[in-house]
């Protein structure tokens, strides 16, 4: 079940964003876990928000769409905050009921072998499912604050 939702959210994501990359999956990751784990729904009522903390730079800035994909937090709504961040990726996401918050943050080593992978000319729909199949703990540090 969960494969399928995944995939489905990529093949969205895809469509949005212009192409299929590791960060915009990362980014679509991200607000899947953060929904799953806060049982957020995607009503128009839902009282989730999230504060994305990231370098303002491509590629990691793909990370935002697909954040907005899994959310439907949305700078146009103002449910999604943008921070520059000098390395890390991290995403704060909060819901409206107390005790309902979550950080999630990119693993940093998986960063980095992303960008090594990039500039060696890697395909980046190839690495984008490699980052759909690994395992979230690998991928990201999750904390209930």
């Amino acid at each position: 079940m969960f494969e399928e939702e995944l995939e489905l959210a990529l093949k969205e994501a895809e469509k949005f964003h212009g192409h299929l990359g590791p960060f915009v999956v990362i980014g679509v990751r991200m607000g899947k876990i953060a929904k799953r784990i806060l049982n957020s729904t995607n009503s128009e009522n839902d009282a989730l928000q999230v504060t994305a903390e990231l370098p303002l730079l491509t590629p990691f800035s793909c990370v935002l769409d697909g954040i907005q994909i899994a959310t439907q937090c949305t700078v146009g709504n103002q449910k999604l905050r943008i921070k520059n961040s000098q390395k890390e990726i991290t995403a704060y996401f909060q819901h409206a009921e107390p005790g309902k918050a979550l950080k999630i943050s990119v693993n940093p080593k998986i960063t980095e072998a992303l960008i090594n992978k990039l500039s060696q000319g890697f395909s980046n729909e190839k690495l984008a499912w490699e980052i759909a199949h690994t395992p979230e703990n690998q991928l990201f540090t999750i904390e209930k604050p």
